[in-house]
Order: structure tokens, then sequence, then C-alpha cells
């Protein structure tokens, strides 16, 4: 119900079950990275660097697609304080459109220049090859990991965080599954990639059959999907762009 002084105060048991979920979704993502590197260190050395590489490589840029969901977040939250839940749909489709559109742009970008970003970095050869092939394959994973982040940046805003801790599982669990099936057998450091950006559509997945089957999305009106609003997005990425640009830098200075 719609946030006033009567119902504003909150024991910590009630911030924990809202916040552990958030926490644990964004242990997760990183979770995907370490699985990879888990697995790749039994296969060897060199692709042991090349996934610890090419993981912080793939997180830099999606940390750009996180930054901006949590301008959405803000706004979905706000308006779930307010009672007005009909323009959180707006909100929402407003986000899909745009970090698919801004996929795209990372997907193109990254596949055309990685190779030169990559042999500017690093200085052994076998390093570079190997690097490289796991991105040839993980830039996938750019549509199905931003489209899942605005279903995150929906139930947090909705206060409905639970459902994180579970697709969390299913995501890392997938990965685990796929990268003992796909790299032991024949392909390698591929095969990680491969892993890694399929568990993320199974991921995306889950979030709209959830949402679909669980959620009232006609009070939400979340699934009508309205035409490009300029003027919408442009208060989102009033909000956002801060935040994109500051999740952006803090991951890629560790690369």
């Amino acid at each position: 119900k719609p946030i006033n002084e009567t119902n504003m105060r909150f024991t910590h048991k009630q911030i924990w079950v809202i916040t552990f979920p958030i926490l644990v979704s964004l242990l997760m993502e990183h979770l995907i990275n370490m699985t990879d590197t888990a697995f790749l260190g039994r296969v060897g050395e060199i692709e042991l660097g090349a996934s610890a590489l090419a993981g912080v490589y793939y997180m830099a840029i999606y940390m750009l697609a996180f930054g901006f969901s949590i301008g959405a977040q803000i706004l979905i939250g706000r308006r779930n304080g307010e009672g007005n839940y009909k323009e959180i749909g707006p909100i929402f489709i407003q986000g899909v459109l745009f970090l698919l559109g801004l996929a795209a742009l990372m997907f193109t970008v990254s596949y055309t220049y990685t190779p030169s970003v990559l042999r500017s970095v690093i200085d052994s050869e076998q390093v570079y090859v190997a690097t490289n092939d796991y991105m040839k394959w993980r830039v996938f994973g750019f549509f199905f990991s931003f489209v899942a982040v605005m279903f995150r940046a929906f139930f947090v805003g909705i206060t409905t965080t639970r459902i994180l801790t579970i697709n969390s599982l299913i995501m890392v669990g997938t990965n685990v599954i796929l990268n003992y099936l796909l790299i032991f057998p024949a392909l390698g450091i591929s095969g990680a990639a491969i892993g890694s950006s399929v568990a993320e559509l199974v991921s995306m997945t889950f979030y709209i059959l959830y949402t679909w089957k669980k959620v009232n999305w006609r009070k939400y009106a979340l699934f009508n999907l309205s035409s490009f609003n300029p003027k919408l997005l442009s208060g989102i990425l009033n909000i956002s762009v801060w935040t994109m640009i500051q999740s952006f830098l803090a991951m890629a200075t560790w690369f």
C-alpha cells in the first residue's frame, strides 16, 4: 500500500528480509565469473588468466546496464510508494528498450574492437588468444543480462525481492552444470563463455515466465508495450547516467 507516516516504521527483520536477496543477487553475478575461473583453473594457467581478464572486461560493460537500472529502480520505487502502479510499466518498458539498444551497441563495439583493445594491454600471445576466444562467445550475454537487470530493478522497486535469490541460484547452478559439460570434453575456455551466456539466458527467461505467471502485471501495466518515449527515457537517464559512469569506472579500473 502507499507509504504514509503511519506505515513508515520498519523493524530490522523487515529490512533484512528485503535487503538480503538484493545482496545475494549482487554476489551471484560475480559468482558467474568465479565459477568460470574455478573450472578453467583445472584446464591450465593460460585459460585461468584469460578468464580472469575477460571476466572483468565483461563486468565493466555490464555495470553500464546495472547503473542504468539503479535509476529506473529509484523511479519504480517512487511510483510504488505513491501508489501510482500504472506508471511503473512504462518506466520498465522504456528501460528494457534502452538496454536492448545498449546491448546491441556494446555487442557490435565489443565484437569489432575487443581484439584491438586486448592486443594493446595483454603481452602474452597465448593469453591474448584465449581471452579473445572467451569474449567472442561471452558478448552474446549482453542481450540477456541487460534485460535481466531491468527485472531486478522492478522487483526491488516493488520490494518483492525474494525472487532475486531464487533466480540467482538458478543462474549460477545452470552455469556450473554447463561449465562441467562444455569445458572439459572439448571446448575449453569457449565452453565457459557459452555456458555463462546461456546461464544468463536462463535467468532472463525465468524472470519473464515468473512475472507472467506469478505477478499481477496488469496492475503495473507491465507488458503494455508502448512506443519509444524520449521524455520518459530522458527522465530515467537524468538519474541513471552518473551511476552508469561510476559503476563502469569502479569495475574498469580493475581491468
